[in-house]
């Protein structure tokens, strides 16, 4: 069962329009589906004609009852796709549940206790980053970022890939991110402009699928229904089904019980005087045992080696350790073939500048490696 949350710290952002179109999308292929609402203001459950108003128990009761399970909360849209619906009620669950042991994993009980029952669980958060969204963050091995072409929006999504990360390392779980932009208008400079600076920021975290703006998602909503149930042919609504094809797409790989990246830290200390040689000659060097990779980068808090080698995925990311003279280094076995990567510098994807072998269209740096003699 995949659990993926989708999150933003700002709101109107496009996250919930995101959470419905694309649990219909996936449902639409025959996938058990079920969608959770984990925001106070409703608005998934509303968007799938749930009248949040007459509700018996919500998504309120799974964080305050121990004894209600899933079941005893979702509403059927379709044959495939189930809704756990909220209302105004759920924004107490902060208050009550202050000082009360283990309240960040009310949630991940209770989708435990369903596991076999979906194929895929979405989480739509409320617009902050409280209790209701940790919950989600714990519960959840996925993550998505959905972000519209604004700063604030921006700000907010890396504040929340921020979080995501300190989740993970506290609790020692993994958790995958990947950032979504919507409300895109390619006419606009400034709206591609930004797709150029967000796609260097996160790298092969954000989808090939863009969401563009339209108004047919607020008529859709206003019907209490998906956009591929009311107006399947528009633009958006193609988006939305290219969205859930990629993320289909990802069911194999993650479906591995553990993953095996193809490349091994060898060491991480440097001889001494080293520093100072690759301050003259930065850049990936043959040394015994591996590849030496390296970066000159004094400010830098954390830096991550992610490539084609570990499927690019920061979860499975090398550390680079930094020492003297701020170098960072790590040598990591790598076996013959053409290799890609990248650093990651405090969550900003970028290319090695001391590697002008670069393969577009994302500006990948490229590694030969040959079998020795």
């Amino acid at each position: 069962m995949r659990t993926i949350a989708l999150v933003n710290q700002k709101g109107g952002c496009g996250k919930t329009t995101t959470a419905v179109n694309l649990a219909s999308y996936i449902a639409d292929t025959g996938r058990r589906v079920l969608l959770v609402d984990c925001d106070p203001q409703s608005h998934a459950s509303i968007g799938l004609g749930i009248d949040t108003d007459e509700l018996e128990r919500s998504t309120y009761d799974l964080f305050m009852d121990p004894a209600v399970h899933v079941r005893d909360v979702v509403h059927p849209v379709t044959d495939t796709l189930d809704v756990a619906p909220s209302n105004v009620i759920l924004s107490a669950v902060e208050q009550q549940l202050s000082g009360q042991p283990d309240r960040e994993n009310r949630l991940r009980r209770k989708l435990e206790a369903c596991s076999g029952e979906y194929d895929y669980v979405l989480v739509d958060c409320p617009p902050s980053v409280g209790l209701l969204t940790f919950n989600a963050l714990v519960a959840c091995d996925e993550s998505l970022v959905v972000m519209e072409p604004s700063y604030f929006s921006l700000h907010g999504a890396l504040k929340v890939v921020e979080t995501i990360r300190l989740v993970r390392d506290q609790l020692g779980m993994r958790k995958r991110t990947r950032v979504l932009l919507t409300m895109f208008d390619r006419r606009t400079r400034f709206a591609r402009e930004f797709l150029r600076e967000a796609r260097t920021r996160f790298g092969r975290e954000m989808f090939e699928t863009v969401i563009r703006h339209t108004v047919r998602f607020r008529e859709a909503a206003n019907w209490g229904v998906s956009i591929s149930h009311y107006a399947k042919s528009c633009g958006g609504a193609r988006d939305y089904r290219e969205l859930s094809e990629e993320v289909i797409a990802d069911e194999e790989r993650i479906a591995a019980a553990e993953y095996e990246p193809a490349a091994e830290v060898v060491e991480s200390s440097l001889e001494p005087g080293m520093d100072e040689w690759i301050l003259s000659q930065p850049g990936p060097h043959f040394v015994d045992g591996g590849v030496l990779f390296s970066l000159v980068a004094p400010e830098a808090n954390e830096v991550e080696l992610v490539g084609t080698f570990n499927d690019w995925e920061r979860q499975h990311g090398l550390q680079l350790t930094r020492s003297t003279n701020g170098v960072w280094h790590t040598t990591v076995a790598l076996g013959p073939g053409r290799h890609l990567y990248k650093f990651v510098i405090d969550g900003v994807w970028v290319p090695d500048p001391s590697n002008d072998n670069r393969e577009a269209p994302n500006e990948d740096c490229v590694l030969e490696v040959y079998r020795s003699g």
